[in-house]
């Protein structure tokens, strides 16, 4: 069976970038959790985690910081992106170096989707693996064997590398060390009749392995002045 995925001619280029994992344990040193400032979180590297939540909830927002903070920093990360989600000029303004970027698209098609990622955890290298399963069938994700996010774990386990899954609903039980919801709450509008503006949504992140305890509660405002 032939297995074809799409990559973006724009980096394959870079490729060559990603490194051996003794040749990166050499050259560079690394804090065992990266601290994401602006959501409140710091995510253990060698490990799964898990973010789910319906559509503009800031899941997206929250693994574009992620790769911000990694690529800026120089490291190799990769967007396996599953139903086409991920959009280079968003990314480009989030603060992600595109250049340190490994961009996967696999076409819908869950069996690409985990093939994909299986490669590139085998790879080794990479500072993050985002696995953003939105727009995928929920009914096919949850036909996946739980040993897949089970192989994920151990092929990361020991190295620099975290694996981010973004989702509508949970899908990788006990094999993600940390899983947080996110929900949006009250929204507000600026304007009437049929020009109104977003002008700001209130997001609720919980943690579903009891790490927080009580919600995080997070405001989104919208500045739609001219730069």
């Amino acid at each position: 069976m032939k297995h074809c995925l799409i990559i973006t001619h724009f980096f394959m280029a870079h490729l060559t970038l990603v490194k051996n994992l003794a040749q990166l344990k050499q050259e560079q040193q690394y804090v065992e959790e990266v601290v994401l400032e602006s959501a409140g979180l710091a995510l253990a590297r060698g490990s799964l985690t898990e973010v789910v939540g319906g559509p503009s909830t800031g899941k997206t927002s929250l693994a574009l910081s992620l790769l911000a903070k990694l690529t800026a920093d120089g490291e190799i990360c990769a967007a396996v992106d599953a139903g086409h989600g991920f959009d280079p000029v968003t990314a480009k303004l989030a603060g992600v170096e595109l250049s340190n970027l490994l961009w996967v698209r696999c076409g819908r098609d869950v069996e690409k989707t985990f093939m994909a990622a299986d490669h590139i955890v085998q790879a080794k290298g990479f500072g993050c693996v985002w696995m953003d399963l939105g727009g995928l069938d929920q009914s096919k994700l949850r036909m996946v064997p739980k040993t897949y996010w089970f192989r994920y774990r151990t092929r990361i386990k020991e190295t620099p590398t975290l694996m981010l899954i973004t989702a509508r609903s949970p899908l990788t039980g006990s094999a993600s060390q940390r899983s947080y919801e996110l929900t949006r709450e009250r929204i507000a509008w600026s304007g009437s009749g049929n020009f109104k503006l977003l002008r700001q949504f209130d997001l609720k992140m919980l943690s579903r392995k009891g790490v927080f305890g009580p919600p995080m509660r997070v405001r989104a405002e919208m500045d739609y002045s001219e730069v």
